[in-house]
């Protein structure tokens, strides 16, 4: 409602002056009617393209905000313009077909001499000159400020000169992703990405199975767990509805059980059956759109039809395999779904969504009794998307979860890997000079890994732990509650909502929300932290707080010198204005903040450019945890990827050389 009164004040201006005008007697005339609402039309029309190139474009705001308010006004002034000038139009039409009048009388109806009409034309020239020369400017530096990687050589050899590349590289790309206030101006797009890709991929005239409705499935297969968790179809198909399927159809979107970035769904699902009862060994994907399996045709993929086991298991490059591994999911993402809409910040916001995801896949598998999933840190992305026949510039691997069944048992040896220790080593494009790379293209050959012979990586530096503040207070939080334990029914029918009412969330509500979020431990990336702000939660004051995090039960929230308690109304506008001016963060009664610990991802035992992956996907995972929770809870909550970098830093008190933001959630009382 502010940002309409706002939009509204040049309009109920305008309207006051007339009415002070006619209850002096001395009502406006036409023609300054006229005038004044060919003035306002100009600043709505000036306000609405300044909105839509630095915000719409740039930013990703929300539908229903600034710039469509300003929309709307600008088609309700152009109205009452068009109203007024309908007689002088009318007119002019009635002139032009009118015999030409004679020299006497066009020079009888010539403007005076000292007209400002060729001024005022003039100036009209200068504007569509600058509006043209800026937009030059814009073309020439379009590409000029795009991720160029350096094959320069540095100090050492082999695998420790290419991890030093990804991660300039990673480096790189999160400071020309990171919004600001300032950014448009100074960073072009680096890519044109075209029109969407279909949101469906469909694998015509190949082998369909079927898969059983997600409720007649979770019914038929009841979770089981321990030694006899098998994984079957019925199983398989509840864990993948769960992840990626379509929950709800409104508006011409495809809604599905897993939160994504603009509804876009980037993530595809393919699965590598191995011992799945009811599926053949080899190579299907997930098609959402008809919940089915579609074996993947032999012509693409090297994981051809087929394929028994272990030929399947040489198809996708070495991995550490338990005995007991049924299936593989493997998660690509076609990035061009997120990239026309969200530009250079795609590569953040679809390994997000696909964190999201995989909390899904794991916590639905296990609830089915379709055995333990597993993600893998370390694979093959080049030789895994070869064998699904992706193209990786277009439809990149990023996360491979392996479903193991049954159990070794107690007392028996330990389990051999079906493989020898792999060696590992950055996937980064070898070459002389630059090699210039969109920022999506460039990211995704820099925390990819390919497995080679050779000296393994160097071994990471240890985690260096950030010299946190003294706290100016320490609070306690209650102890958390159990929640739900069936979590099927949350991810059915689970929503991101944007707005709340003004009713305060309880402590005891807070504590089992952060339980959940921080329960299991990390299972990609040590380095997510987590800071809070409690606008509007009982008997706590409105501020930023940070969780230990060495607390395994998220009980002790800190609060540090650096973002000292505030009145709630001023904490929520900073908030709302480091989160681009979006109600869902404003009007939240906590805002959870999510960082990644830079020290935390250089010590990643697969490199830092991997860990900076394994960081925004463990983001994912806890991101989602907060809509479980939410959910079981009966509060509402909204993921958010869209805020300013730097002001999202100073809210929550963060270090920006030590600790990066990457993830937003807004909680709340459903309004």
């Amino acid at each position: 409602m502010p940002k309409l009164l706002w939009v509204l004040l040049p309009l109920a201006a305008a309207l006051a002056w007339w009415a002070i005008r006619a209850w002096r007697g001395r009502p406006p005339t036409r023609q300054a009617l006229n005038v004044l609402f060919s003035l306002l039309l100009l600043g709505y029309v000036a306000g609405t393209a300044g909105l839509g190139i630095f915000w719409v474009a740039n930013q990703q705001l929300p539908v229903f905000d600034w710039h469509y308010l300003f929309g709307y006004s600008t088609v309700l002034v152009l109205l009452v313009h068009l109203g007024f000038n309908l007689r002088v139009v009318w007119q002019q039409l009635r002139r032009g077909a009118r015999p030409a009048a004679s020299p006497t009388a066009a020079s009888a109806t010539k403007p005076p001499a000292g007209t400002r009409r060729p001024l005022i034309g003039a100036a009209g020239l200068a504007a569509l000159a600058s509006a043209a020369g800026l937009g030059y400017f814009v073309g020439l530096r379009h590409g000029r400020t795009e991720l160029q990687i350096s094959a320069a050589p540095r100090e050492g050899t082999g695998n420790d000169i290419a991890a030093q590349r990804a991660w300039a590289v990673v480096e790189r790309f999160h400071a020309f992703s990171s919004h600001s206030r300032t950014r448009v101006l100074r960073h072009a797009a680096s890519g044109e990405w075209g029109n969407a890709p279909p949101s469906f991929k469909r694998y015509e005239g190949t082998t369909r199975v079927a898969l059983a409705a997600p409720s007649a499935a979770a019914t038929a297969a009841p979770a089981t767990g321990g030694a006899t968790a098998a994984l079957d179809l019925p199983r398989l198909g509840v864990a993948l509805w769960h992840a990626a399927g379509i929950s709800e159809r409104r508006g011409g979107l495809a809604l599905r059980t897993s939160p994504s970035s603009g509804a876009l769904f980037a993530t595809e699902l393919y699965v590598l059956a191995l011992e799945v009862p009811g599926v053949a060994a080899g190579a299907w994907h997930y098609a959402a759109e008809a919940h089915a399996l579609h074996r993947l045709p032999a012509s693409l993929a090297a994981a051809a039809p087929g394929l028994d086991s272990a030929s399947l298991r040489a198809a996708i490059g070495p991995l550490a395999l338990s005995p007991r591994c049924a299936a593989l999911v493997v998660a690509s993402a076609v990035f061009a779904r997120s990239g026309h809409k969200y530009g250079d910040r795609t590569y953040r916001y679809v390994l997000a969504d696909l964190g999201h995801l995989l909390e899904n896949l794991r916590v639905a598998t296990a609830a089915a009794g379709g055995g333990e999933v597993q993600l893998l840190a370390a694979f093959d992305d080049i030789a895994i998307g070869r064998a699904l026949g992706l193209e990786a510039r277009h439809e990149g691997v990023l996360a491979v979860a392996a479903i193991t069944v049954g159990s070794a048992g107690a007392g028996t040896a330990a389990e051999a890997p079906v493989s020898a220790p792999i060696r590992w080593t950055d996937a980064l494009p070898e070459g002389d000079g630059d090699t210039r790379l969109g920022l999506t293209e460039a990211m995704h050959a820099s925390t990819s890994l390919r497995a080679r012979l050779g000296p393994p990586m160097p071994s990471p530096a240890p985690a260096v732990p950030l010299a946190t503040a003294v706290p100016l207070a320490v609070h306690t939080l209650p102890p958390a509650r159990s929640l739900a334990s069936d979590p099927l029914p949350l991810i059915a029918r689970r929503r991101s909502h944007r707005r709340f009412s003004a009713q305060p969330v309880t402590r005891e509500a807070l504590a089992a929300v952060l339980r959940a979020m921080t329960a299991p431990a990390p299972l990609l990336s040590p380095a997510v932290r987590i800071d809070v702000l409690t606008t509007a939660v009982e008997a706590m004051p409105a501020a930023a707080w940070r969780v230990a995090s060495d607390d395994a039960h998220a009980a002790a929230l800190t609060l540090h010198r650096r973002t000292p308690s505030s009145a709630p109304a001023a904490l929520r506008q900073r908030a709302r204005a480091a989160a681009l001016d979006q109600d869902v963060i404003g009007d939240a009664a906590v805002v959870f903040v999510l960082s990644l610990d830079r020290a935390a991802l250089l010590a990643d035992a697969a490199g830092a450019a991997r860990g900076y992956r394994h960081g925004f996907l463990e983001a994912g995972l806890v991101g989602e945890r907060i809509y479980l929770a939410a959910g079981a809870l009966g509060l509402a909550t909204c993921a958010v990827g869209a805020f300013y970098d730097d002001e999202a830093a100073a809210l929550v008190g963060l270090d920006a050389e030590r600790e990066w933001p990457v993830h937003f959630a807004a909680l709340g009382v459903r309004g």
